[in-house]
Order: C-alpha cells, then sequence, then structure tokens
C-alpha cells in the first residue's frame, strides 16, 4: 500500500500544479470527487499512464461524477 500512498501524493501535487490550486482546495476536491479512492484503485493501471493522461483521466471521473453516471 505504501506506493499506492506515494503516487496518490504525486497525483495531487501534479493536479494542484496543473489547476493552480492549494493543498486545501486539491484535497477537498479530491474528497469530492472521491479521487483519493479511485486513484488507489486503479493505482496499477494509472501509475503506467503519464501525467496529462492522468489529468485527463481525472477530469472524465468527475464529469462522470457530476453526471451521476456509473465509471467503468
Amino acid at each position: 500500500m505504501k506506493k499506492e500512498i506515494k503516487y496518490l501524493i504525486f497525483c495531487m501535487e501534479t493536479y494542484k500544479q496543473h489547476r493552480n490550486m492549494t493543498g486545501e482546495q486539491v484535497y477537498n476536491h479530491f474528497a469530492k470527487y472521491n479521487f483519493m479512492e479511485y486513484i488507489i484503485e486503479l493505482f496499477d493501471i494509472l501509475h503506467i499512464q503519464g501525467t496529462n493522461r492522468l489529468l485527463e483521466e481525472l477530469d472524465q471521473y468527475q464529469s462522470v461524477q457530476e453526471r451521476g453516471l456509473v465509471f467503468e
């Protein structure tokens, strides 16, 4: 689980810089859209993708969450 947590922190820092947000804003955003659970659950797939793809994946997941759909 240690590698998943390190990757989650990397994702949060990347998202923070890309979206020009504070740490608190990122944490709240990740909590609102269940990004933390999503990233840890899909670690094996996500960690081998590039940063741009990760950000696209999170945007897509957020869009699905906002529409109340199931993400597969």
